[in-house]
Formats: C-alpha cells, structure tokens, sequence
C-alpha cells in the first residue's frame, strides 16, 4: 500500500487535501505517516506532503510557487504549474472534502431558485477589481464572508450557475465545489481550467464568457442543455475530485 507523508508542521489549517488524504487513509487507500516535529520553517521539506519518502513524489498543494523549495524526483501541481522535468499537473478538491461528502447526494437534488451564484470574500486585489462588474448579473451573492460552510454549499446548490473569480492561484476550490453539485461554472479566465491532469471541457463542463453580454447568452441556454452540463460536472467531479475519484487519478498520474 502507498505511503504519504504528511507534515505535522507548518502552520496548515488541516482543510482543503490534508483532509482528503486523511480520508483517503480512513478508506484504505493508504497510510499516512505523520511527518517530524522539529524547527524547519514553512517552505522545508518537513512541511510538505511526500510519497514514499521526503525527496521522492511531491504533492504540491499550495496555490502560488513560493514555497516550491526542495529537490523532488516528480512533482505534482495542485494549482499553479510549473514546467520542468518530472512536473505533472494534478488534481483538486473541496475546502472541506468531509462535509462535501456527507451531503453532495442530497445537494444535488436542491431546487433551483437561482440563476447564478457567488459566495465569497475579495481574497486578491484582482477578485476585488473584477466583482463588481460579474456580480452585477448574479441574482444570489456574497462578498463579505461569514458565511457557515454548510450553508454556503446549500446556497451553492440552489443556482443553476456559479460564477468563477479568481482565487489566489488559478484553480478555486469553489470551482471544484460548484461542479461536485452539478452547478455550472461560468469562468473568465481559462487558467481556471487548464491546469488539471484531466482538464474539464468548454461548453461541456463549463461556460468560457469574456464579458456581461456572453454570461447572460450562456446563462439562456435551453433547459436541456443546462441539465446535461449539470450531470457531466458531477461525472467529472466523481473521477477527479471524489475521495475515490482523486486518489484514483492521483496514482494515475504519478504512474503515467
């Protein structure tokens, strides 16, 4: 069985995919081996997630590329990406992977009252300056934070749509979250999309608009139409981003 090593230093909140591989080791799917506690700075190789051993497989699950430090024999990008020999782009997945898994089935079937949604805080001075102007056409959205996570996702459930703005780093975990519950995307920024190993797809998973005109065009597509990109989100959600859908495609790709 696969061993990965996770840090027990460096200041992580233990969300995002140190709580997916905690439940990729609850499923068996491997084991974790907690990492030395001793005085290395955030950017040591003691505060990464390794396979099989430090300077092995990295799993680089940090946004930006200021902590990419340490030599590695492969390395896998869950965000931003970085050429080079050994480098793969790899997956994503939500903020909290235990809460999303407990209630996608149900979420899933929420009523539609929405047609498009946004919840978020202005994390980048890049979302801030662009908010305005998207937020303008959601008919459900927040930009103040505060919001509890558990109703966050319910008000994610209830749109038919859900606008994407830039996070920290190209990916958004909201993104991931939004596809999960068969809300679909709507994105500005193709960056968005095109650094996962098994890349979702224009106008099959998402809608690309490059401004207010294009979103509203999107957002009349036929029921039909909207009802078929729901159900091919949750699909690639499942094979991706899923507890088993990510753990699968992570081995994949460090076997490729």
């Amino acid at each position: 069985m696969v061993k990965i090593i996770k840090p027990s230093i460096g200041g992580h909140d233990g969300s995002s995919f140190r709580e997916l591989l905690d439940m990729w080791s609850e499923k068996g799917y491997c084991t974790i081996e907690q990492g030395p506690i001793k005085n290395s700075g955030p950017d040591s190789a003691e505060a990464k997630c390794w396979v099989g051993e430090q300077g092995n497989i990295l799993l680089y699950d940090f946004p930006l590329l200021d902590r990419l430090k340490n030599e590695y024999k492969q390395c896998l990008f869950s965000n931003t990406y970085k050429e080079g020999e050994g480098n793969k782009k790899w997956i994503f997945w939500p903020k909290h992977s235990r809460i999303f898994d407990e209630l996608k089935l149900d979420l899933r079937k929420a009523k539609k009252d929405y047609q498009c949604v946004f919840i978020g805080t202005p994390t980048n001075a890049q979302r801030n300056e662009a908010a305005p102007y998207w937020l303008a056409h959601c008919d459900l959205w927040s930009f103040r934070g505060g919001i509890p996570h558990v109703d966050y996702l319910k008000h994610c459930a209830s749109a038919k749509f859900g606008l994407c703005l830039p996070g920290l780093g190209p990916k958004c975990l909201r993104d991931v979250e939004y596809m999960g519950l068969g809300v679909v995307p709507i994105i500005m920024n193709e960056d968005a999309v095109r650094f996962y190993a098994n890349p979702p797809v224009k106008d099959e998973h998402y809608f690309y608009v490059k401004d207010s005109e294009e979103m509203l065009e999107a957002m009349n597509s036929s029921p039909e139409k909207i009802k078929q990109m729901s159900e091919a989100c949750i699909e690639w959600f499942e094979k991706n981003c899923s507890v088993q859908g990510s753990f699968k495609t992570t081995m994949e790709i460090i076997n490729e």
